[in-house]
């Protein structure tokens, strides 16, 4: 990956026009919200079709769902019922508990204190945020270019994005909304060097993870239902492994499939992870994640011996033959100051392009959602009424936006990363622990 500068011919002041790379959730808020604003924008994907990666699993919405709602067009914001998870429950008013459980003794050891939040299906999301938007598919970004303006008076910097299929597309500003593994964050890393080479990689936390989604007839699913219509999760006080049990879609999603045996059913979503190191439940060797389902399957159903009911059935009840286990890399990315070069205001970053944090305080959407709202806050007024001193603008715009980022998500990742290695090591599980405390946005006056 790299960047080349080159020069263009003088010419008038160019209209804005946004590069977005990456159709994620945030990539399309962002795609949504300009297209709200009337601003032009072309929206690129590396995958070939909105389904290439699967259905995805739940996604909540909890300290910014007022910025989230403001963000789109109204006619997507009355239709968010259509993808909550359990609808009715929604509809009751209902937030969840998020509860904690010794999965030993099956006491409820924690409860997060409540908050307003939406809990949705990710995959559902996603498809209600690509209507009327017309997404460039397979293209996977490969170099930039960038112009360098012969007179500030009459020329306006543009970015170029060269893709592997040897197209190119040309904006003013491009902005990085393709996930944890960005190649817009690669290329500008590796153009802006940084005296510590650590510092250019995602960080690997020493923790292995399996999830499923399977569906469960009533019998069962009311059992988990009764701890909490939403999610919850739990850890094994003896080995330090950790559970995530989530609803996915109840049988009032979907009251007109042709089967009723489909409609009974719930989707349900279950994590099961566990330290990686040598010693865990008295092994010499650390656990690794098996190469086949079935193994891996028989590896969550070890890890549940000795749990407490329901948790124990639940897990016992996966299939083991017809279930794909998705087996996920822990791994986060710390921004901080001076770390890459913007090019002039002509490139920017943001969710888990910019700041990428584990799950296990639900909130690297939420920081997402609310780069989107202060990139626009700071960009739309320039971005609205172009002028031939609209590219200063705009770079201080970039500047001031990157900064705030900066301050708000760097500790959100640490403070995510916490919550993660408490989850797996039961005994540093306390009311200050990140994993069972309040999901606020954390200012820089608080790190």
């Amino acid at each position: 990956m790299a960047i080349a500068l080159s020069f263009h011919p003088p010419s008038s002041t160019c209209e804005p026009h946004i590069l977005i790379i990456g159709a994620g959730i945030t990539g399309l808020v962002l795609a949504q919200a300009l297209k709200k604003e009337s601003i032009p924008f072309t929206i690129f994907e590396r995958d070939p079709h909105v389904f290439f990666r699967g259905k995805g699993w739940g996604l909540t919405i909890h300290w910014s769902l007022q910025t989230f709602t403001s963000l789109l067009p109204q006619h997507l914001v009355d239709r968010l019922p259509e993808v909550y998870v359990d609808r009715e429950a929604s509809e009751r008013g209902e937030n969840g508990n998020f509860l904690f459980f010794d999965l030993k003794s099956g006491e409820a050891k924690w409860k997060v204190p409540p908050s307003k939040r939406i809990r949705v299906s990710r995959e559902r999301l996603r498809s209600l945020l690509l209507e009327g938007l017309d997404v460039q598919w397979s293209k996977c970004l490969a170099s930039l270019t960038t112009s360098l303006p012969t007179s500030p008076e009459s020329d306006t910097p543009t970015i170029t994005a060269h893709f592997t299929d040897s197209t190119t597309f040309t904006g003013t500003l491009l902005i990085g909304a393709d996930g944890l593994h960005s190649r817009v964050r690669s290329t500008l890393l590796s153009y802006h060097h940084t005296p510590d080479p650590q510092k250019l990689t995602t960080y690997h936390l020493p923790i292995r993870l399996l999830g499923v989604s399977v569906p469960y007839p009533p019998s069962l699913a009311l059992k988990m239902r009764a701890l909490d219509p939403f999610f919850f999760q739990g850890g094994d006080p003896a080995t330090n492994a950790y559970m995530y049990f989530s609803f996915l879609s109840t049988p009032s999603n979907d009251p007109v499939s042709e089967a009723k045996d489909a409609r009974d059913m719930y989707e349900c979503q279950i994590i099961i992870s566990w330290p990686y190191r040598s010693g865990f439940r008295g092994d010499k060797e650390p656990l690794d994640v098996p190469e086949d389902h079935e193994e891996r399957v028989k590896v969550m159903k070890k890890l549940a011996d000795g749990w407490a009911e329901p948790f124990r059935e639940c897990v016992l009840s996966i299939p083991e033959r017809e279930t794909a286990v998705t087996a996920i890399t822990l791994e986060d990315f710390v921004p901080s100051e001076g770390m890459w070069d913007n090019l002039g205001g002509r490139v920017t970053l943001v969710g888990d392009a910019a700041h990428a944090m584990t799950m296990f305080r639900g909130e690297g959407a939420n920081h997402g959602i609310t780069d989107i709202a202060i990139l626009l806050e700071s960009l739309l007024p320039h971005l609205s009424n172009p002028s031939p001193s609209s590219s200063a603008s705009v770079k201080d715009a970039i500047d001031t936006y990157e900064s705030e980022m900066i301050r708000r998500t760097a500790p959100a990742v640490l403070t995510s990363r916490r919550a993660c290695m408490d989850a797996h090591d039961y005994k540093r599980i306390d009311d200050r622990s990140p994993l069972v405390s309040r999901r606020v946005m954390v200012t820089d006056k608080e790190r």
